[in-house]
């Protein structure tokens, strides 16, 4: 049995300049559907470090740092990469607590997030 969850965030992702971080910590993989039309790649970042400060804050998504290029693989082809270059579908393996994507403009970026148990 798993768990899955559908999440649109084309709005939060266009009105943070096409720039989102997210926290997937708990996830197994994420599933990536970019609607086209895309004007240019989205690459995708990974991290560990929340930008917590011991004894003042906690860290989250939207504090998060030192994001490092982390591999997505499209459906379609099954090559990895550390960018997403077309419209399609997409899955990136959670290895990360934070996933960062930016780059460009596209229709609409749906997520599905899935746990395997």
């Amino acid at each position: 049995m798993s768990l899955g969850r559908p999440l649109d965030v084309t709005l939060e992702y266009k009105q943070n300049i096409y720039n989102i971080s997210l926290d997937v910590s708990g996830w197994d993989k994420i599933g990536v559907h970019l609607v086209p039309p895309l004007e240019a790649p989205i690459h995708v970042y990974g991290s560990n470090d929340g930008g917590a400060l011991q004894g003042v804050r906690e860290g989250n998504a939207q504090l998060a740092t030192n994001f490092e290029p982390i591999q997505v693989t499209p459906l379609a082809t099954g090559t990895p990469a550390n960018s997403m270059a077309a419209a399609g579908a997409y899955v990136i393996p959670v290895n990360m607590q934070y996933l960062k994507l930016t780059g460009a403009d596209v229709y609409g970026l749906l997520l599905f997030n899935q746990k395997i148990s």
